[in-house]
């Protein structure tokens, strides 16, 4: 499958590490979110689905142009060929990303709050603080952190 790559890291770090925090569950509150602005959908660069069924979205910031934070979304529905359209009831709470797959274009639907929010990207592009939202409801203070500076973070 051929999606549009500007960020790369390795995914086997990467699903391993997210697979460690999901098996652990290790998490507490933390004071400092991640910024709400920052994870704005016109700010996505790049989209790359994962192995474990979540998609990355990589964010750039304006004045660096690195890739400085990912976002994990659900991948809901993997669709052939390019699908414009959501019903009503599904566009409150999924988007549409296109990519271009081995035998064609195929259409994700994705759910529009993010899982998993990574800030503070190391050189291997890997987020050294991530916070979980099991509700996918959007930052709004009820995110945990669960990896901070690279170490998980226990209860």
């Amino acid at each position: 499958m051929r999606t549009r790559l500007l960020f790369r890291c390795s995914r086997i770090a990467l699903v391993g590490c997210l697979g460690l925090l999901l098996w652990t569950g290790a998490a507490s509150a933390c004071q400092q979110w991640p910024d709400q602005a920052a994870f704005a959908w016109k700010l996505a660069e790049d989209a790359d689905p994962q192995p474990n069924g979540l998609m990355l979205m990589a964010y750039r910031e304006d004045e660096i142009g690195a890739v400085t934070h990912v976002s994990f979304h659900h991948v809901v529905r993997v669709l052939p060929g390019r699908q414009p359209d959501l019903p009503e009831e599904e566009a409150a709470r999924l988007t549409i990303l296109f990519t271009d797959g081995t035998l064609g274009p195929l259409t994700y639907l994705i759910s529009r709050e993010p899982l998993y929010y990574g800030t503070d990207l190391d050189t291997d592009g890997l987020p050294r603080r991530l916070w979980i939202d099991s509700e996918e409801d959007g930052l709004n203070g009820n995110e945990r952190l669960i990896l901070d500076q690279g170490e998980l973070v226990s209860q």
